[in-house]
């Protein structure tokens, strides 16, 4: 098979996963994609796809630890910097050797330099595996923040020990001393690459858009290329490419600080372009790891001198030293916590949570992927497909501990809370279709009734959508009554054909029982009588094609209108302004003497001027303490990509 077939099989793994996930959502996404790729390993056979270690390295982490690099949230990692650099340094390196140890020891065939390197590629957590089982349960926002932080720096730390290890393994010497400081040097040398890599790309655009030149694919394009161009260029240069990518993020991240509507579209069309790369290969990952376990496994079966159930003890062994590890440093090294809790209980709680919640996910994998195929002495590592084989263990392990887990140490998430930071905005939304009622005239009312729908569809979205359908619901219902009763009144005035007039019957009864659930013989008499009346017409005169077009636009409009006016006259709390909008705007039939374009530029400056409103109520209510400052961020980035998406209302 194509490697190209094999990857657009595995990417559309990593689609259903998503949706799948929705259907099953207890089950974390990484362990679908695992099974997944473990399914798609059937029909594969004996096509796999082989990737050079190097290359590995290159197209998974570069794009992965950048992107973490310019997402991270920098004042929560200077606040949360002393916890973060003993979790992501001290426990590192701490797990690295006595994991290491403990690996050769349950397995004396694997080398110590073998066993350290597994235990480098355990030491990491992942952030991205937690954030995706943390949606269903509330973890505090410090938690969080000391996770991603910690997984951004000790994903370079356990990768530059993973490293030292495999150059170990692949020589064969090691010296300490060396090895301490040339990792000093290298990585010192890769912080410097890279943020001087992405300072100059910073530089560069910005000398573009001086020129004039501004060209936002072309711009992203850069943005895409540039972690590979900067790992490329710190491995060929010497040091470290994985630290150096990290700092190009960072780096990265500042040219956003300058918000001008260049750079503030170029944001969005970043952040909406990173979030499906990283999803992707994140994905990706998972997937492989699933099609890589069947011929592992295999592999390991066919080996005649290992113990084949002993491996899942060693697995259980190596997680519960790794935790185990992990749960002791953070007792007895407890600056991770801001306050002093008095209560033991709640001491352990909290040091279970942060446990459970370190997660082993793509950087263990990657790294356990990118292990040597061959020693440097020319012969073929054995051991690989066992190491393979135990990462991928212990993180399905963790995986599996987390997501039955962690629901007993942090509250589940409870859904109502999602519509109490909403009411503020639906009140802006209100107070801006109000004003632009108060604009409204006969000559721009086509083009507010356009705005006004936008902003009301806005509203639904953010409202209780349960209320909302069985409101809608009710008012249909009360529109086809009225459209019933307004037919029946044209039809005895004799302004509309009883012929005509039978389709439009039958179709709005359909409606109506399948609406209300009503057996069809609860029919009322003047529809058996209009029956009568048209078997009595099939005497008189046929009508022409052009009259029967002619009366049933008529009696659209007539309805229509009708149905408009009931609504606008009607008082009922239980109908919400914003539905009764909508009813409106979908009845009201638009004036054929006004074109569209000539509501073109209308359309366009009231949409400017209902903007322009919104951005201002957003900062009033910023300033008057109902919005927080991470609040006001995301609703200026959502009104921002609406912006944006204005030329698709015409």
């Amino acid at each position: 098979m194509e490697i190209f077939e094999l990857i657009l099989l595995m990417l559309s793994a990593v689609f259903i996963s998503n949706v799948i996930s929705r259907f099953i959502p207890s089950i974390a996404v990484p362990l679908i994609q695992v099974a997944l790729g473990i399914i798609l390993a059937i029909p594969l056979g004996d096509h796999s796809m082989d990737l050079n270690p190097e290359l590995f390295l290159l197209l998974f982490m570069a794009p992965l630890l950048f992107n973490d690099g310019a997402n991270v949230d920098k004042k929560a990692l200077w606040r949360q910097r002393k916890s973060i650099i003993s979790l992501s340094l001290g426990l590192v390196f701490l797990t690295v050797g006595v994991l290491g140890m403990f690996i050769h020891y349950l397995l004396p065939t694997i080398p110590y330099a073998a066993a350290f390197a597994l235990a480098a590629a355990l030491a990491p957590t992942d952030a991205v595996a937690v954030s995706a089982l943390a949606e269903k349960v509330q973890m505090p926002h410090k938690v969080m923040h000391t996770l991603e932080g910690e997984s951004l720096i000790n994903d370079a730390s356990g990768l530059v020990s993973f490293q030292f290890a495999v150059l170990a393994l692949v020589t064969g010497t090691f010296s300490l001393m060396t090895a301490s400081t040339t990792f000093v040097l290298l990585s010192v040398g890769g912080v410097l690459l890279g943020a001087i890599l992405s300072s100059l790309k910073i530089m560069f655009m910005r000398l573009l858009r001086q020129l004039g030149i501004e060209n936002e694919t072309s711009f992203m394009l850069m943005e895409i290329l540039l972690p590979f161009l900067i790992f490329m260029v710190a491995e060929a240069v010497g040091v470290n490419g994985i630290l150096a990518v990290v700092s190009g993020g960072l780096v990265h991240s500042m040219s956003y600080k300058r918000m001008n509507p260049e750079t503030a579209q170029l944001n969005t069309l970043s952040k909406n372009t990173w979030s499906v790369i990283t999803f992707s290969l994140n994905g990706l990952v998972f997937v492989l790891l699933g099609t890589q376990l069947p011929s592992i496994l295999q592999k390991i079966w066919a080996n005649h001198d290992l113990d084949k159930g002993m491996l899942f003890v060693y697995i259980i062994a190596i997680t519960g030293l790794l935790l185990s590890i992990r749960f002791l440093w953070l007792l007895f090294f407890r600056n991770f916590e801001s306050e002093i809790i008095s209560s033991w209980k709640e001491r352990l709680k909290s040091t279970f949570l942060y446990t459970i919640s370190g997660v082993r996910g793509t950087i263990t994998l990657v790294s356990a992927l990118s292990l040597p195929l061959v020693l440097g002495n020319g012969n073929t590592f054995i051991e690989r497909d066992l190491l393979i084989f135990l990462a991928s263990g212990v993180i399905i392990t963790t995986l599996l501990l987390a997501n039955f887990s962690l629901p007993l140490f942090a509250p589940r998430k409870i859904k109502a809370e999602k519509n109490i930071n909403n009411d503020v905005e639906i009140d802006m939304l209100r107070t801006i279709i109000k004003e632009l009622k108060r604009y409204q005239t006969e000559a721009n009312k086509a083009a507010i009734s356009k705005v006004i729908k936008i902003y009301n569809e806005r509203i639904f979205a953010l409202s209780d959508s349960e209320e909302l359908f069985e409101s809608g619901k009710k008012l249909r219902i009360k529109a086809i009554e009225w459209q019933l009763e307004n037919t029946k009144k044209l039809v005895l005035e004799k302004d509309i054909d009883v012929r005509v007039a039978v389709p439009v019957f039958k179709r709005l009864y359909k409606k109506y029982f399948a609406m209300t659930r009503q057996k069809k013989r609860h029919k009322d008499l003047f529809y058996r009588q209009i029956w009568r009346k048209r078997i009595r017409s099939l005497r008189l005169r046929p009508l022409s094609g052009e009259e029967r077009r002619q009366q049933r636009a008529l009696l659209q409009d007539e309805n229509n209108r009708f149905v408009v006016k009931q609504v606008k006259e009607l008082q009922n709390p239980q109908f919400s302004e914003e539905v009764k909008d909508l009813f409106i705007l979908r009845f009201e039939r638009r004036d054929p003497n006004v074109s569209n374009e000539s509501t073109t530029g209308s359309v366009q400056d009231l949409m400017d001027f209902a903007t322009q409103m919104e951005r201002e109520l957003i900062q009033t209510n910023f300033e008057t303490g109902k919005l927080t400052r991470k609040e006001m961020k995301s609703y200026r980035d959502n009104l921002l990509a609406i912006e944006n998406a204005i030329q698709f209302v015409e």
